[in-house]
């Protein structure tokens, strides 16, 4: 036969905890016994626990294994009957704005890109027309006079076989007036000697304006001393004289005390053989 069961007077959730405060007690007299090790005791004493009563009527989870809510609790941590999830709250207002960031730093300098290609030459535009010649204009005013030129010349005389002759005349040296200088070269020696030169400017009566020069010899028989005549005409027109004597002995000039003075007579406008009478 079958042994009897009989009916427990303790409501399920008391059977529940009588049962978890047995095992505990049974581990721990077999723990402290020493019959067995702490491990073992553990997993005979889990073992031995009655298993679940199927529960008809627990609402958490129907038609499964009913555990204890203290027992799920105890073992798991987790509430096995939570209740369905409420109702989502009304969205929070929307919270102020936050400062502006700081400025990032200024990001590097980009590459310098390419030269453009250089454009095209354009076509050269046609030739326009002449225009019409314009009418000749009046005829404008005569200009100033302008400032007179410098006065260069030369003149030369050779009526001796032993020397030649020169006159010269050159502008201004450091102001003043135009330079005169009567020159004598001997032909004697197989080369021509050089030029000997004497300035004329010096002596009294020279003409400050004097623009041209002439030279003429004037021998006198056999005499030592030749006759030498040097001219000048200034920018008026007027002709001044003066001479020099030719020494022959050494083929130089002598011209000492011999001053300048007016042709007698002057050219003038219209004479023939006549002239200014100069007083």
């Amino acid at each position: 036969m079958s042994p009897r069961h009989t009916p427990s007077l303790l409501g399920p959730l008391a059977r529940a905890r009588f049962q978890r405060a047995g095992v505990l007690t049974s581990l721990a007299l077999v723990v402290g016994g020493g019959l067995v090790a702490p491990a073992a005791a553990a997993a005979q004493a889990v073992s031995e626990r009655p298993a679940a009563t199927p529960q008809t009527g627990d609402k958490c989870k129907p038609h499964k294994p009913h555990k204890s809510r203290e027992a799920v609790e105890a073992y798991t941590g987790k509430d096995k009957c939570k209740g369905a999830t409420g109702a989502t709250g009304p969205k929070g207002a929307t919270g102020a704005t936050g400062p502006t960031g700081a400025t990032g730093p200024t990001g590097a300098t980009g590459a310098t890109g390419a030269t453009g290609t250089p454009g095209g030459n354009g076509t050269p535009g046609a030739t326009g027309a002449t225009g019409a010649t314009g009418a000749t204009g009046a005829t404008g005013a005569t200009g100033a006079t302008g400032a007179v030129g410098p006065c260069v010349e030369i003149d030369a005389s050779q009526d001796s076989n032993n020397f030649e002759l020169r006159a010269a005349l050159t502008p201004p040296v450091m102001g003043g007036p135009n330079r005169t200088y009567a020159g004598i070269r001997d032909l004697t020696t197989a080369t021509p000697g050089p030029f000997l030169w004497t300035d004329l400017t010096g002596h009294t009566g020279y003409p400050q304006n004097a623009c041209g020069i002439s030279i003429a010899q004037h021998a006198q028989g056999n005499q030592v001393e030749g006759d030498l005549r040097i001219d000048v005409i200034t920018t008026t027109g007027a002709i001044y004289e003066t001479k020099c004597a030719v020494v022959t002995s050494d083929r130089t000039l002598n011209c000492a005390d011999n001053p300048w003075i007016l042709v007698n007579r002057q050219p003038a406008v219209g004479q023939t053989n006549g002239g200014i009478i100069v007083p």
